[in-house]
């Protein structure tokens, strides 16, 4: 299998890049909606609150790193042609949802990382290493960039199920394999 896309199909990196980031945003949509609601000193799993935010913050800048590594790695090959069961609408379909994911890979870290610079909270990368805050406290910018992650992953979440309808329909559906083509 090639490491990188070709006529003949999607590369090696493409797909390590493609789960990856499915997990992470997995893991980001549970731990930040298990943060959010057990709310400030408390606990869940034994795991407690500024943990749970420490490591939504940190694997979202994990996210953004492999974003931009995915970005790169689509530079590198071409993309294989579409799936022939694929109609003209579902391409569009497809198409514009994969806009709104590459914007949203770059957009949710981005601007949760704004939020907590501008706010009161910075980064504890895994817990080891404290960044250095290089931007001041703005309680205006702050609530910007909060709304924009806010607002971005509910734009996100609804892609993925877009998305994810698209695929199971082919699969359960249509029986046309095209899941293999990512797997």
């Amino acid at each position: 299998m090639a490491l990188t896309n070709s006529a003949q199909g999607y590369g090696t990196l493409t797909k390590f890049f493609h789960w990856a980031i499915v997990i992470l945003f997995a893991a980001q949509f549970i731990g930040g909606n298990i943060m959010t609601a057990i709310g400030f000193n408390s606990s869940f799993a034994g795991i407690g609150t500024n943990d749970y935010y420490n490591w939504h913050k940190s694997l979202g800048l994990v996210a953004l790193a492999i974003a931009i590594l995915r970005i790169l790695n689509r530079q590198l090959g071409q993309l294989p042609p579409w799936a022939p069961t694929l109609s003209k609408r579902e391409q569009g379909f497809i198409h514009r949802v994969e806009q709104v994911f590459y914007l949203a890979m770059l957009i949710m870290p981005v601007t949760g990382w704004l939020y907590v610079m501008w706010g009161d909270y910075g980064v504890n990368l895994f817990g080891v290493w404290e960044m250095p805050r290089p931007l001041p406290k703005d309680d205006t910018l702050r609530d910007i960039a909060k709304w924009a992650h806010i607002g971005a992953g509910w734009v996100l979440l609804l892609a993925i199920l877009g998305h994810v309808g698209l695929v199971l329909r082919h699969q359960l559906i249509k029986k046309d394999g095209l899941l293999k083509r990512m797997l």
